[in-house]
This record gives C-alpha cells, structure tokens and sequence, in this order.
C-alpha cells in the first residue's frame, strides 16, 4: 500500500468520525468538539450566544467530516443507491441534535466553562 493511500485513508476515517453517518459521533465527537471549540472561540471574539456558537461549530464538524470523506474516497460512492434517503436521514439526525443542544441550554446544562 502507498503512502497516498495511508493518507486518504487516515482522512477518510477521521472524515467519518466527523461526519453524521454513525449513530453515535455525535454524542461522543461532535458535540463534545463543538463544546470545546465554543469555549475558545468566546474567549477570543466574546460572543452574546453561546448555543448559537456552539450550533455553529456542530454543523461545521458534521460539514468538514463530509468533505473530507468525500475529498478522499469519491470512488466508494460512485453510484450508490439510496442517495437521497440518506442525505435526508442525515439532515434529520443535524437538527434532531440540534435541537437536544437548544433543549440542553434551556434547562441549563449547556453554558460556557
């Protein structure tokens, strides 16, 4: 195996961990790396809402995972069935969680460090 290989690979996999094709990437990647994103991003730039970042950098990890599998394995989904179905569970599963953030604020649970 080449090296180029090893690289598309490695940004595949880590793509796929980012991205919203697995149940569980969100509970335990995602949304813990948008928290924390967050955090950093309103010590720098003070910003007056914070779900509203942390929103942000949750649909911008889903975001980059996608691109970054599709940059490096544009052969795997070269026509597949089905496409559109799960482009629509995908976006069902972004506001879904989105909506678990929105409700974890409310209640109080998600608030800056």
């Amino acid at each position: 195996m080449t090296i180029k290989k090893v690289v598309l690979r490695l940004v595949f996999f880590i793509g796929w961990l980012l991205s919203p094709l697995t149940f569980w990437n969100d509970a335990f990647v995602n949304i813990p790396l948008s928290y924390l994103c967050a955090n950093i991003f309103i010590r720098i730039w003070p910003m007056p809402n914070f779900l509203l970042t942390v929103l942000i950098f949750y649909w911008l990890s889903n975001g980059l995972g996608l691109l970054m599998m599709y940059a490096s394995g544009k052969d795997l989904l070269e026509g597949k069935r089905g496409a559109l179905r799960e482009i629509s569970l995908l976006l069902i599963t972004l506001v879904s969680y989105s909506l678990i953030l929105v409700l974890l604020q409310r209640i109080g649970v998600l608030k800056p460090i």
